[in-house]
């Protein structure tokens, strides 16, 4: 990626890796489309080890944290954050301390600029260490917070909170996002029959299967009861069909007595305007009219 200056009315080509400090750059989907020989040099990562995969590669998991509930969010309202603290892993998985700068473009492409802060004072070492700690007890409360606890999947606090970032990135990119909501057809008859031991280990069962089945960048929670919610960005609402069959097919190998477990699933996709309350309210009639149809099936709302 070369840079320009202008120098006695002659333009000067430079390129980003004679900085001593790391530059990345990621595109609208948080992935890694740009990285200085500094990641090499320092940090022992090979370029195609990191170009083409999600930003959260190189960073300790409190740090990816951090990035989704500050980080980003400071990014998109105020198009740059400074002086961040982020903890960055080397390619042999060393904790390194970096002081992190990004700016956002139009385009939602991110650059970053870190340098290496393991080498501050010695007062200074002993604050990052803190952090550390903190942050590690934040993320245990955090994922106490954010998580249920039945099924580890996101709660729906959490899904409430982070279904707004997602839909406001949807929009900047005009990408459409569909929205299931996936509820366990006789629910109540499992537990009543078999007991509620049986049918927390249902529930636990089919968060492991929509977990599976998600990818990386999709939301799953528990929203409730026997309610689950999964959204899917840039999905279209063919995809987005087809997702459904395989659900109904991988759910049906749980168990429940002698015969498969069965869902109704509700479906709605995105436009410009939508808001999470609104595709919530398509996507839980689109459940109904499911149910309605005989369940075991999936209901797209138009």
């Amino acid at each position: 990626m070369p840079l320009y200056q202008l120098d006695n009315n002659k333009v000067a080509d430079f390129s980003a890796d004679y900085f001593l400090n790391g530059a990345l750059v990621t595109n609208a989907d948080n992935v890694i489309v740009y990285v200085n020989t500094y990641f090499k040099k320092e940090l022992h990562w090979h370029c195609n080890e990191l170009l083409g995969k999600y930003i959260d590669k190189i960073l300790t998991k409190s740090s990816k944290i951090f990035l989704q509930s500050y980080v980003l969010p400071t990014l998109l309202h105020e198009k740059q954050c400074q002086e961040m603290q982020l903890i960055m892993l080397s390619a042999q998985g060393e904790r390194i301390a970096v002081t992190v700068n990004a700016q956002l473009d139009e385009k939602g492409y991110i650059y970053w600029s870190f340098f290496n802060a393991t080498q501050r004072d010695k007062l200074y070492d002993e604050l990052i260490n803190t952090r550390e700690k903190l942050e590690a007890q934040t993320e245990r409360l955090q994922s106490l917070a954010s998580t249920d606890e039945l099924t580890s999947l996101l709660n729906r606090r959490e899904m409430d909170y982070r279904s707004v970032l997602l839909l406001e990135q949807a929009k900047r990119t005009h990408r459409s996002v569909a929205l299931l909501v996936i509820d366990i057809d006789n629910f109540k008859q499992i537990n009543d029959t078999y007991g509620h031991l049986q049918g927390d280990r249902v529930l636990k069962e089919l968060g492991q299967c929509l977990k599976k089945i998600s990818r990386q960048t999709d939301l799953v929670a528990r929203y409730g009861g026997e309610e689950f919610l999964i959204m899917l960005p840039d999905t279209h609402s063919a995809d987005t069909l087809i997702f459904c069959q395989r659900l109904h097919q991988l759910i049906a190998e749980i168990k429940v007595g002698s015969e498969g477990l069965t869902v109704s699933i509700g479906a709605c996709m995105s436009d410009s305007d939508s808001t999470f309350t609104e595709l919530f309210k398509h996507a839980d009639n689109a459940v109904y009219q499911a149910k309605a149809n005989g369940k075991n099936t999936t209901y797209m709302h138009s």
